[in-house]
C-alpha cells in the first residue's frame, strides 16, 4: 500500500491539529519503510509556505521560518517521505472538472498514478471527484 498526502494531513500532523495522531501513524509506516509515501512538489510547497507564515511575523514569512519551513520538509524526506511530481495534464484533468484546488488536483493526480491512498482532512472538495482512488480521511471536521 501506497500512500499520499494532501497539505492538510502534513500541516495537521507538524502543528498537532485534530487528527494529527492518524496521519502520525501512516507516516511512521513510511518512516519504518513498511509503506510508501509521498507529497506532490505543490503540496510541499505549499506547506511550505504555511509553515513559513505560520512561523512568521504577523502572518508575513520571516528568514527564521523560512529555514523552519525547509527544515520541516526535509526531515520528512530524510524519514522517507518522497516529494514527488504528478503528470500536470492529469491534475489539469482533474481541476478542470472546479471542484477542487490546485494542490488538491495534484495530490489526487499523484493518488491515480501511483495507486494509493490519498490521506486528506475532512474537507468537502473530496466528495466528488472525477476519478476514482482510495481516499482516507483521517479527520471528520475540519480545523
Amino acid at each position: 500500500m501506497k500512500y499520499v498526502f494532501d497539505t492538510e494531513a502534513l500541516i495537521a500532523f507538524l502543528y498537532k491539529e485534530p487528527g494529527h495522531e492518524t496521519v502520525a501513524t501512516l507516516l511512521n509506516t513510511v518512516f519504518s519503510d513498511e509503506r510508501e509515501g509521498a507529497v506532490t512538489e505543490t503540496n510541499a510547497a505549499e506547506v511550505f509556505y504555511l509553515v513559513a507564515r505560520f512561523e512568521g511575523v504577523d502572518d508575513a514569512p520571516t528568514d527564521d521560518s523560512l529555514r523552519e519551513a525547509d527544515r520541516d520538509l526535509r526531515a520528512l524526506e530524510r524519514q522517507g517521505l518522497r516529494i514527488e511530481s504528478a503528470d500536470w495534464r492529469r491534475a489539469a484533468q482533474i481541476k478542470a472538472d472546479g471542484a477542487l484546488s490546485l494542490a488538491d488536483a495534484y495530490a489526487v493526480a499523484l493518488a491515480v498514478e501511483y495507486e494509493a491512498t490519498l490521506v486528506a482532512g475532512a474537507d468537502d472538495d473530496f466528495d466528488t471527484l472525477p476519478v476514482e482512488i482510495d481516499l482516507y480521511r483521517f479527520r471528520e471536521q475540519g480545523v
